[in-house]
């Protein structure tokens, strides 16, 4: 088996075989192990050659030109590694062609295409109703076996106790996986039983947008409380960023000399196919300035909101918690942390700021035809539009009715 620094051009170069032969190994000089096949048909494909247990193995990495040169050496770097910690991928290959259970499907969804593709938060909530108790009855069946009827008993449990929530998002969680599997014929499925179940109770989309009446109301009440449980809700409210990336904020992102909030790459929610979160930049307001100010009075080093959580920064739920509890005491209508940065999304609007530029401060991503080729920043006019909406906001809460 020849040995040779493999390049693009050489493989491309390589000889076929004749039928008679069948095929040809050429072994790259690079990475030790790592060789590409040649076929009589004139296909490549890339192999690992290693040893565990003492055993010889040989595992296929993918095909050429789909698995490119640096990207075959790089998948074998990795391998390598995980074979010297013990792992095996022929061995755990063959048992998951052996394994047949929902339950062995549920986990082979998840490390290989929940982890890599889902947002961190749809992750953990969907490893949670997978790996919980209301799919316990279906997780040993076999999975081309589950019928449409055995998902709806399951889900008949769920709607007994009245988690109406639970119910859909355990349906979409099970769609999912059987989506993922049907695709690729994996573990004898080949259709999607929960794809023919009617969605039991249809979800409206959030709407609540606080008006300025309400916005008056609950600023005039975090004023009156201590900074610690009123500053992170005015901050979405000020910002128009999501309630977990003002949580989660660290003083080594902000500038307040130049009034910048600078969000690094993988911070924020990771959009749908991106394999991270880009880099954001949020201008600052007088009012958001103000606002953070009056947080370094809680003496925080790296966390602008620090707790005792195991994350060591304010968590979700503790913003949801003290919005309910206002709500309670001021008697309004429901609204969570969430809707504040909707309020100021609709207000932003509503005073004549472009769509697209509300969008921006927002941070979605703009997966239109302009969006893909318009690479402009639009710092300068979301700092506009939020200084726009901070006056807007001053003149809310210092108005009289």
């Amino acid at each position: 088996m020849p040995t040779q620094k493999l390049t693009a051009l050489g493989i491309e170069a390589l000889p076929i075989p004749e039928e008679d032969e069948r095929q040809a190994d050429y072994n790259d000089s690079e990475v030790k192990g790592l060789s590409i096949r040649v076929f009589s048909s004139g296909r490549r494909s890339w192999y690992l050659r290693y040893r565990s247990e003492r055993k010889r193995r040989r595992f296929k990495l993918g095909d050429y030109p789909t698995l490119t040169l640096s990207a075959a050496r790089k998948k074998a770097v990795s391998l390598k590694v995980a074979v010297r910690d013990g792992e095996d991928p022929v061995r755990e290959r063959q048992e998951r062609r052996d394994a047949n259970t929902l339950g062995d499907l549920i986990d082979w969804y998840l490390s290989e295409y929940a982890s890599k593709e889902l947002a961190p938060k749809t992750l953990a909530e969907r490893t949670r109703i997978l790996r919980g108790k209301d799919v316990a009855m279906l997780v040993s069946m076999a999975a081309g076996a589950v019928t449409p009827f055995d998902v709806a008993q399951a889900l008949d449990r769920i709607e007994k106790r009245g988690s109406r929530v639970m119910l859909n998002r355990t349906q979409i969680a099970l769609s999912a996986v059987f989506n993922w599997a049907a695709i690729r014929r994996r573990m004898g499925v080949i259709q999607n039983p929960v794809k023919v179940l009617p969605r039991r109770f249809p979800e409206r989309s959030r709407s609540r947008v606080l008006d300025a009446d309400e916005i008056r109301t609950v600023w005039n009440d975090f004023e009156r409380r201590e900074v610690g449980a009123t500053a992170p809700l005015q901050l979405v409210l000020v910002t128009a960023q999501r309630p977990g990336e003002v949580a989660a904020m660290q003083w080594e992102h902000i500038d307040l000399e130049a009034g910048l909030w600078r969000m690094p790459e993988g911070y924020r929610k990771k959009p749908r196919g991106e394999p991270v979160a880009p880099a954001h930049e949020v201008p600052l307001t007088d009012l958001g300035v103000e606002t953070l100010r009056a947080a370094k009075t809680l003496g925080g080093r790296k966390y602008v909101f620090p707790t005792s959580s195991a994350t060591g920064h304010l968590l979700y739920n503790g913003m949801t918690q003290a919005a309910r509890r206002l709500v309670r005491r001021l008697k309004m209508d429901r609204w969570t942390p969430h809707d504040l940065r909707r309020t100021a999304s609709t207000h932003m609007t509503a005073i004549g700021i472009d769509r697209h530029v509300v969008d921006r401060v927002l941070g979605h991503k703009d997966t239109t035809v302009l969006g893909i080729y318009d690479r402009h920043a639009y710092l300068d006019e979301r700092r506009t539009a939020l200084d726009a909406w901070g006056e807007r906001l001053r003149d809310i809460v210092e108005s009289e009715r």
